[in-house]
């Protein structure tokens, strides 16, 4: 009786083994296809997964990656569109523009994007502006003349305007009291001798004597401003009256 008993217990044993390999694995673990088809899956790596290849994805622009069926970054079709001003061409979605070719007659391709040809210079139709106005920016505007001038040099510790220095104001007045012109800033210096706080005072002092004469000329005193630098910015560097004559002076910077 207890061979009998043994017997059944083995026979048992060994049914509910073949049992459970006839199973297989449990889903989504795998061995084979086999093992995912009920899923319409395929056998990546041990799991079962949406495709293993290109050719398990259905529909055009989709490839597999990971084992999922993603559509191919910046495809487009007939029915996929670019986003925002993207252009497609050969399925794939790009820059609005390669060319000049691909915007509009008053568009110029700048960067890849379409962008509106300016007034002048390059991209322009007509590069170059009218007579009396300059390109700044792609736009034509009101030339601007500039007045410079030669500066004027004082004598020691003075800011009395010096009869050898008028013609220099005479020609800074003349440009100034012109058209379109630029505004000036007057600079007075000084030379190295003197304390700090008096020199500043001093070429004050110069800068305001020059800006007087000019407005006496009949410059409008709107285009004139002043500053002073006292000793910090020689024109020369040197410690004797040749260096000396040539600091103390006021310039002309238009602005």
């Amino acid at each position: 009786m207890s061979t009998v008993r043994f017997f059944a217990q083995f026979v048992l044993t060994a049914t509910l083994a073949l049992m459970a390999t006839a199973c297989g694995p449990t889903y989504p673990n795998c061995e084979n296809d086999d093992h995912c088809a009920d899923k319409g899956e395929y056998c990546l790596n041990n799991t079962c997964s949406q495709c293993r290849d290109n050719s398990h994805c259905e529909g055009a622009g989709m490839q597999c990656s990971s084992g999922r069926c993603d559509r191919i970054p910046g495809y487009c079709d007939e029915a996929v569109t670019c986003s925002g001003r993207q252009k497609c061409r050969d399925n794939r979605c790009g820059a609005e523009c390669l060319g000049n070719n691909e915007c509009a007659g008053t568009e110029f391709c700048d960067g890849g994007s379409c962008t509106t040809k300016p007034e002048c210079g390059p991209n322009a139709d007509n590069p170059e502006c009218p007579e009396g106005k300059e390109c700044v920016g792609g736009s034509c505007q009101i030339q601007i003349a500039q007045c410079g001038g030669t500066p004027i040099y004082f004598d020691f510790d003075r800011s009395t305007i010096k009869g050898s220095q008028k013609e220099s104001l005479e020609s800074v007045a003349a440009c100034l009291k012109g058209d379109n012109v630029a505004p000036v800033t007057l600079e007075g210096h000084c030379d190295e001798r003197g304390t700090e706080e008096y020199n500043m005072a001093l070429g004050e002092r110069r800068a305001d004597a020059a800006r007087k004469y000019l407005v006496r000329k009949g410059v409008d005193e709107n285009k004139l401003s002043t500053i002073s630098y006292g000793k910090e910015r020689p024109a020369s560097l040197g410690s004797n009256e040749g260096s000396w004559s040539k600091n103390r002076r006021t310039e002309f910077v238009p602005r």
